[in-house]
């Protein structure tokens, strides 16, 4: 069971089949597909009532925890936040978000990526969440800082997006409980 999270001003919910049109609208921007490595634009046809009729096996195999990002004073979808790469065995999750443009600059993808970090920490018992951007994204860089993430590399030419090959930076953050090995001397 996939528990409803709340924050002072969202509550990150499971996907409902219902949501797909909004998916489909607001991950399918342009500006929002453009930012990001993995959403394609043009958006197409049933691909979100695909992804989410998706999740729930992704879930029962704990390799992955979709949230919907709604706000509390209406329920508006607003975007995405999820752990993906989950590894029980290395306790670890690499962290993913979206907001859709009318959302952006107010703190959500923060708000949002702060307390699904802290859930995959009490209770799935994830010590150590990555994360990564592609370098032209600043506000997607602001909000891993913002969670907590520092700054650990940058694979040059890493990602091909519109046929353009780009630099991804990579971010990290450990969590309490996590014991490293001594580094070798």
């Amino acid at each position: 069971m996939q528990p409803v999270l709340e924050t002072e001003r969202l509550l990150l919910r499971p996907y409902l089949a219902a949501d797909a049109a909004d998916v489909q609208r607001l991950a399918g921007d342009a500006r929002v597909a453009d930012t990001t490595a993995n959403i394609p634009h043009p958006y197409p046809d049933g691909a979100a009532q695909a992804w989410i009729a998706g999740q729930a096996s992704a879930l029962a195999a704990g390799t992955r925890i979709v949230y919907a990002v709604t706000l509390r004073r209406d329920g508006a979808l607003i975007g995405t936040v999820d752990l993906h790469e989950m590894s029980r065995t290395h306790a670890r999750a690499m962290l993913g978000y979206w907001i859709g443009v009318p959302y952006w600059g107010q703190g959500y993808a923060t708000e949002a990526t702060r307390r699904l970090i802290d859930h995959g920490h009490t209770a799935h018992g994830l010590s150590r969440i990555g994360g990564a951007c592609l370098a032209r994204n600043p506000a997607s860089a602001r909000v891993m800082e913002k969670a907590g993430l520092r700054l650990e590399g940058r694979l040059v030419a890493h990602e091909c997006k519109h046929g353009v090959f780009e630099d991804l930076l990579l971010y990290g953050r450990i969590l309490p409980g996590r014991i490293s090995s001594p580094s070798p001397a």
